[in-house]
């Protein structure tokens, strides 16, 4: 196990997630909310996969085939969660109700500026989820 995965405590998986352009988000990943997911990302590290941003919601495919674990509608500004539904992980730039339930699996530690760039992303752009 790599000691710098879990700076902040043993349930908690500390990332950056960079994109094309030179954006870079540190998210925080709770081992607690969906465990299995979670240890799914973290074998997977580095993780790369395509952006899309949809209805202020940024769309990164994962490659993962997971169901919900405690399935919701709502969330908040600078959540992370899982999609089922093509297997992705959303970003959310703004509070909404989803269009289909996900799977909140962590958040966003900045979430000013830097969160607010998700909307420069051209869609298809390389993104890569990895250790900080």
């Amino acid at each position: 196990m790599n000691d710098s995965v879990f700076r902040m405590s043993e349930s908690n998986l500390l990332l950056d997630l960079e994109f094309e352009g030179e954006l870079v988000l540190n998210v925080v990943l709770e081992r607690i909310k969906a465990p299995l997911i979670v240890e799914d990302i973290k074998s997977m590290l580095p993780l790369e996969g395509r952006a899309a941003l949809m209805r202020d919601e940024m769309q990164i495919t994962l490659g993962i085939r997971r169901g919900n674990i405690k399935p919701t509608k709502e969330v908040k500004r600078g959540d992370i969660a899982y999609m089922p539904l093509g297997g992705n992980l959303c970003i959310y730039v703004t509070d909404k109700t989803t269009f289909s339930p996900v799977t909140i699996i962590g958040h966003v530690e900045s979430k000013g500026d830097e969160l607010d760039g998700l909307k420069n992303i051209r869609r298809g752009s390389k993104a890569v989820l990895k250790t900080n």
